[in-house]
């Protein structure tokens, strides 16, 4: 038997490309696509000695396609619906991760800094860090639910625990 899918109240799609992540993998790929093409032309990879075709030819399919590929697919899902919190990082998780609402105890928007852990409120805003949503459990945990739309998401947390 089948549960019928609960509203949903928010949800929000965030793609994981940034400048860092852009550089880290770009980088590797673009060198492994110069030593793949060097090597077709002129039949011996550029500036590599004793290293079998057959590894180069590995290596280029993991970091020049594999991980650019990822990283143009990769999206964080968060969803907020009348059962739950869902989050779920595609193409990584086959399913989401829930969060039930019984076990939210409060929902604030903080500024975070994750370099070093520390929390403030949203007026003492820099430009370095933004702000996130902070859950409270009843177990006494955190957990950081990052978004662009920090007020729309805990708003919609906040809606869907009180109609709970």
């Amino acid at each position: 038997m089948k549960q019928p899918k609960a509203d949903v109240i928010f949800r929000e799609v965030q793609d994981l490309r940034n400048n860092f992540f852009l550089v880290s993998v770009l980088y590797p790929a673009l060198l492994l696509w110069y030593i793949e093409i060097h090597s077709l032309i002129f039949g011996r990879p550029a500036g590599i000695n004793n290293i079998p075709e057959t590894y180069l030819f590995a290596l280029w399919i993991v970091f020049g396609l594999f991980f650019p590929f990822m990283l143009y697919c990769t999206k964080h899902i968060t969803e907020v619906r009348s059962d739950g919190i869902y989050v779920r990082l595609v193409p990584l998780n086959l399913s989401s991760k829930k969060i039930p609402l019984h076990v939210v105890e409060d929902c604030k928007i903080k500024v975070y800094d994750p370099l070093t852990g520390k929390e403030s409120d949203v007026s003492q805003f820099s430009k370095k860090v933004s702000p996130v949503v902070i859950l409270k459990l009843i177990s006494g945990e955190k957990m950081l639910l990052s978004s662009r739309k920090p007020e729309e998401l805990c708003s919609a947390i906040k809606q869907a625990t009180a109609e709970y």
